[in-house]
């Protein structure tokens, strides 16, 4: 069975229309996932706006709560970053 011209044109004009329809589907779904990431991330944005201040003061609470803490007990503070030190030093060793 050979393939005449007409069939050929007509299956690449078909071809053609699905690619087109296949496009305009993605650019679509394309865009609505945009705006989805666009909300999620505009609303993270906010409430770190919000709570940034607050946390930014429980932070450098919590640190200088440390750094007392490590000048009332320098030989603890030295000793437990020693451990850190070589439980990080086993762990990167397994691999």
């Amino acid at each position: 069975m050979k393939t005449t011209q007409a069939e050929l044109e007509d299956q690449i004009t078909s071809l053609r229309a699905e690619l087109a329809s296949l496009t305009k589907s993605l650019s679509r779904r394309g865009s609505a996932a945009f705006e989805d990431i666009e909300d999620r991330a505009s609303d993270l944005y906010g409430y770190v706006q919000d709570r940034g201040p607050d946390m930014a003061r429980e932070v450098r609470k919590q640190a200088r709560q440390l750094e007392r803490t490590a000048r009332d007990n320098p030989v603890a503070s030295v000793a437990l970053a020693a451990v850190v030190l070589l439980v990080i030093g086993a762990l990167l060793r397994r691999d």
